[in-house]
């Protein structure tokens, strides 16, 4: 990649961690080279619901042992903002649709049974194996994955569990998850194959994107914490991504 364009992309990151509190990492790979960039890439923040990566990946291989769930069995009272709450109460449903709503919805109702049933000694395990070493977690009370990670692990995370071959359901999972915000409001349907997975706490705003091209594919992860507005910091990740993409020439698919 030419070197005034490398020095483009590296501005754009550093303009979107202008503001406290805010990382990025960028890997592109593309016709004409392999380009990486990043700004406090390797400050851990709170790591919200990229942590359902992990417990993604330690849940699929057992997928064909485990049971149906009935959809009043996987609520309680404090599941409001759940999905299942739009479903029959006496449905069934499958590991793996709990594994698909888990990644494409966040849902915690269905992320809270694949940690029940993974258990986090196999969720520490599968860490471990991926390598990521800035990257922690713990249960909390709620039976809910929670630590820390960085910009440059979250790319780490993502690309394993993108891995067709490997984890078939996590990888089809992401690529369609819920499009509202960040990331893919810089890299819109039309324009791109897109699997993402964000995160968000009160002051936590994440997203972390594999997002292919016509001619190469961009990961990309944005990570904040103490943000006074998210939504703001939402809309800038997709703004960033926007002139990453330009930048590095990666034109639209279609």
């Amino acid at each position: 990649v030419q070197k005034n364009v490398r020095s483009n992309a590296q501005e754009i990151l550093t303009a979107f961690a202008a503001d406290e509190g805010r990382s990025a990492y960028a890997v592109a790979e593309t016709q004409v080279g392999l380009w990486s960039g990043g700004i406090y890439e390797d400050t851990p923040r709170p790591a919200a619901s990229l942590l359902k990566l992990v417990v993604a990946m330690a849940l699929e291989p057992l997928i064909q042992r485990l049971e149906q769930q009935r959809v009043s069995d996987l609520l309680t009272a404090t599941d409001i903002s759940t999905v299942l709450r739009s479903f029959d109460p006496d449905r069934l449903l499958s590991p793996a649709e709990m594994l698909r709503l888990m990644l494409s919805a966040s849902d915690g109702p269905c992320t809270r049974w694949a940690v029940s049933a993974t258990g986090i000694d196999r969720i520490r395990k599968t860490l471990a194996e991926i390598d990521v070493g800035q990257t922690e977690i713990v249960i909390d009370e709620h039976g809910m994955p929670m630590g820390i990670t960085t910009a440059r692990n979250a790319i780490q995370l993502i690309r394993a569990v993108t891995d067709n071959q490997f984890f078939p359901i996590g990888a089809f999972s992401l690529q369609h998850s819920i499009r509202n915000s960040r990331i893919p409001l810089g890299a819109t349907s039309p324009d791109v194959e897109i699997a993402h997975k964000t995160g968000t706490l009160t002051g936590v705003a994440h997203d972390v994107a594999r997002i292919q091209c016509a001619n190469g594919t961009l990961w990309i992860a944005f990570l904040s914490n103490n943000q006074h507005d998210t939504l703001v910091t939402s809309y800038e990740m997709g703004c960033c991504t926007r002139a990453l993409l330009v930048a590095l020439g990666l034109e639209a698919r279609t």
